[in-house]
């Protein structure tokens, strides 16, 4: 039921947005929960990008009124949940309306944002470092991953 709802809730988010000139963004958070632990996020946890990008270095790329979706999905049982629990600045340009973006509480496993600045006529872009915390069902504590986000003109 959960995987059903959030599954409508992201189409009907993609249709929604498909006629607008701002654009959707789903950040994928791939976790071997079998596998991580507090002290080895880094190797078990990771965004699908390249080898040879880390998860520090992984960037979403963005615009002045785009929205962005964080969600978290297990790659050893799909029967363990990753859910997303918040969004936080780090430094650099603060990119959100808030320091702090979280989920409804006992909700989805996903975090939402929209992105409120742009670049000054003089910047090519603006950049923040941000933290994604997130838990498992199968694991105690709060993980987290601390990518970057850009934003251009």
């Amino acid at each position: 039921m959960k995987t059903t709802s959030r599954l409508l809730f992201f189409l009907l988010a993609v249709v929604s947005l498909v006629s607008c000139k701002n654009q959707l963004h789903v950040v994928t958070l791939y976790v071997d929960t079998d596998q991580i632990q507090l002290s080895n996020t880094d190797q078990h946890a990771n965004f699908g990008q390249p080898l040879g990008i880390s998860n520090t270095d992984f960037t979403t790329h963005v615009r002045k009124g785009d929205r962005v979706i964080w969600q978290g999905v297990s790659i050893s049982n799909p029967a363990d949940q990753v859910k997303i629990t918040s969004i936080n600045y780090v430094s650099g340009e603060r990119l959100f309306q808030r320091i702090s973006l979280s989920g409804k509480r006992g909700g989805d496993e996903m975090v939402t944002g929209a992105i409120k600045m742009r670049p000054g006529k003089f910047e090519a872009y603006l950049k923040e470092k941000y933290s994604i915390n997130f838990t498992l069902s199968n694991k105690a504590g709060t993980f987290n991953i601390d990518p970057v986000i850009k934003a251009y003109r």
